[in-house]
């Protein structure tokens, strides 16, 4: 081992790295390396991505990394992007995208802890089979597609997509897009030197310069030259184009997708590819979304966020939907078979009668050639039925792809709901100055959710459907309040008690309680506990609700009886129920559907634009305030769970209440 060598070699397989044992290298680059190994702790396997940059620093003897004197500013910084990275996509939470688990710093460098999974990555596929077919790629494009979507959405960039940043999984073939690299194209930004961090033929114009205008249409020039090689080209580097065209007067060196592919793949497939490849990033799609609506078939709309209603919210149905595709497939397939082997012996008995044909007299000729017009006949219909009946099979099989993608969606979000449901959270309980004890609040771990009508069958203020993240823990009540909650209030204030419609108070959520009410209970617990509690922003409400799924309700998209209290779910009853009447979500909130609806601190807007994620700042405002949750006054579908009203901050109500958080 050279001098070099060693200074940049990486940890030895059994390094104990924290509760982290190395069992062995999966790859190494000018950036980092990246390991394979055991979580002692969880015993599980994962990925270990290293901060590294080779030409910045060397590992001493001891393991401990040490950047060189004179880099050690620009160290420094790629370090905190690198650890930026790991927070954000910690925080962020797809089937299609990798997971991270853990990020941390340690001996001078950091670490990002990511799900390890058997797979692999594109690139390797590619080196043995050099293309793919176009049912091949249909398989992975379209979860791909909304992977990087969603990326988009959380508002940051991938800038590093290439064969070897796609890996598809063993299991199901589902593909994940990892190694970001948004950190280590930073780090060659402060450098000025991005010509090492690039993978050229993948890289846009925009990415060889110091000030390029990035954004969505960068990640999609990559994505569009990985395909580009899946149909058989060879990605060109892009500064090589621009020779060519600008100083040599020649022409494009990167020969169009569909010259190239024209025999074996769609039209619609292959300039969908050569869109995304346009040297000018005004001429390549600018949204993914936008891309998709050309690239791919229709039948794959749903995977895209367009608005296509789901096929069946009905596991069984999905199930057996399923099953008849693959029927359909397997009955195509054989009758395929069927009519190329009859083709085959027409072709064979058409030669013979040829043979025939030549060897007879005139007369018998004639009869032979009647008879040869009619097997040949006969051989032209079983072409074009054998035709039709493989492009028939080749539309079931993009079926078939689609809907495995939904049942693979389906399950991924029941493992997230289930690992939610089996990570119960801290009930934390602040005593008041008088001896009482405040609301019981359940803790919230940051994380990363989709708000709105996903299903699609809401109304137009649940929209648009897109991520968000909860940068920060906090905790939410795990009830709503009480009227013997808000009568210590009164109390203590001397504020007017709230009529209880003579239902009885105690443990009944408070009711008939305007937003300035519920806004100044919050403040009064503030100062008689000495944290800081408020009402909940839309966004809290919303992703506290959810608790982890992605449908209508907490527990599914249908109505189930005595779940939640509300017109039509619950014993017939025309009063509020005491709190905790009914099942908690997997967050263990109770009545987060039904009971009363809830105020909170946000101002309302008719669609979303940002004011979702914030408490209103001028508390004394008339604007509407949102409302949320539903109460026992409303349907069914009026309760779910992204279901959106307004009130005046003013107004007092038989089924409104609220409840607080804490963010201390």
């Amino acid at each position: 081992m050279t001098v070099a060598t060693k200074k940049h070699r990486p940890l030895p397989t059994s390094y104990q790295l924290k509760e982290y044992r190395i069992l062995s290298i999966i790859g190494e680059g000018d950036f980092g390396i990246t390991y394979f190994a055991q979580d002692t702790k969880r015993n599980r396997k994962v990925a270990i991505k290293e901060y590294f940059p080779r030409d910045l620093a060397e590992r001493e003897e001891s393991y401990e990394i040490l950047p060189h004197s004179e880099h050690e500013k620009n160290y420094a910084w790629g370090l905190g992007q690198f650890v930026q990275e790991g927070y954000k996509l910690a925080n962020f939470r797809h089937p299609n995208i990798v997971r991270v688990l853990h990020y941390f710093e340690w001996y001078n460098t950091a670490y990002i802890i990511m799900e390890y999974e058997q797979g692999q990555s594109l690139a390797s596929i590619l080196k043995s089979s050099e293309t793919l077919t176009e049912a091949e790629i249909i398989e992975f494009l379209p979860p791909l597609l909304e992977g990087l979507q969603a990326v988009h959405e959380a508002g940051f960039l991938h800038q590093d997509i290439k064969p070897d940043s796609i890996y598809l999984r063993d299991k199901d073939h589902s593909p994940v897009l990892l190694d970001f690299g948004a950190a280590r194209y930073a780090l060659g930004h402060l450098r000025r030197d991005v010509s090492t961090i690039i993978t050229p033929g993948y890289a846009p114009f925009e990415q060889y310069q110091i000030k390029g205008s990035q954004s969505y249409w960068t990640d999609i020039y990559a994505l569009g030259a990985v395909l580009y090689h899946t149909v058989g080209g060879t990605p060109v580097e892009f500064m090589e184009r621009i020779d060519a065209i600008k100083r040599r007067k020649e022409s494009d060196p990167l020969v169009p997708a569909v010259e190239i592919g024209g025999k074996h793949y769609s039209v619609q497939l292959l300039q969908g590819i050569d869109w995304a490849l346009q040297l000018a990033e005004e001429d390549r799609p600018q949204t993914v979304q936008m891309w998709a609506k050309t690239l791919v078939p229709k039948s794959h709309a749903w995977n895209l966020h367009l608005p296509v209603k789901p096929h069946s919210v009905n596991g069984h149905h999905q199930w057996v939907l399923a099953g008849l595709i693959v029927a359909m497939i397997v009955l195509s397939v054989g009758y395929i078979f069927y009519t190329e082997q009859r083709l085959s012996e027409l072709q064979q008995q058409q030669r013979f009668n040829a043979q025939r044909v030549q060897q007879q007299s005139a007369a018998e000729k004639s009869a032979l050639q009647l008879k040869l017009d009619k097997t040949q006949q006969q051989a032209e219909e079983l072409l074009s039925a054998t035709k039709t009946q493989q492009q028939q099979l080749a539309q079931l099989q993009s079926e078939k792809a689609g809907l495995q993608h939904i049942l693979g969606r389906t399950q991924w979000q029941l493992e997230e709901s289930q690992k939610a449901r089996s990570e119960p959270s801290a009930i934390i309980r602040d005593r008041l100055r008088n001896g009482y004890l405040g609301p019981e609040m359940v803790v919230m771990a940051a994380g990363r959710f989709r708000i709105g009508d996903i299903q699609g069958q809401g109304n137009n203020n649940e929209q648009p459907v897109h991520w968000v993240t909860v940068e920060n823990h906090f905790a939410i009540g795990r009830y709503e309040v009480t009227f013997a909650e808000y009568d210590r209030f009164a109390d203590a204030t001397g504020r007017k008690k709230p009529n209880d419609e003579d239902w009885g108070r105690g443990h009944r959520p408070v009711i008939n309680v305007s937003w300035y009410d519920a806004a100044a209970y919050a403040e009064w617990l503030s100062q008689e506990t000495g944290h800081q509690y408020r009402l909940p922003t839309e966004v809290e409400w919303e992703y506290a609700a959810r608790a982890g799924t992605m449908t209508q309700y907490w527990w599914g998209d249908q109505i189930e009886l005595n779940l939640a209290h509300c017109n039509g779910c619950s014993q017939e009853r025309k009063t509020t129920a005491p709190i905790g009447s009914f099942a908690p979500n997997p967050f263990g909130l109770y009545d987060m559907m039904g009971n009363v609806r809830e105020w909170t601190c946000s101002e309302y807007e008719e669609r979303y634009r940002g004011k979702a994620q914030l408490c209103i700042t001028r508390q004394t405002s008339s604007n509407y305030r949102v409302e949320r949750g539903g109460s026992w006054t409303h349907s069914p579908t009026d309760m779910r769970v992204s279901s959106r009203y307004k009130g005046l901050p003013k107004a007092r109500s038989v089924n409104v209440g609220f409840r607080v958080v804490r963010i201390d």
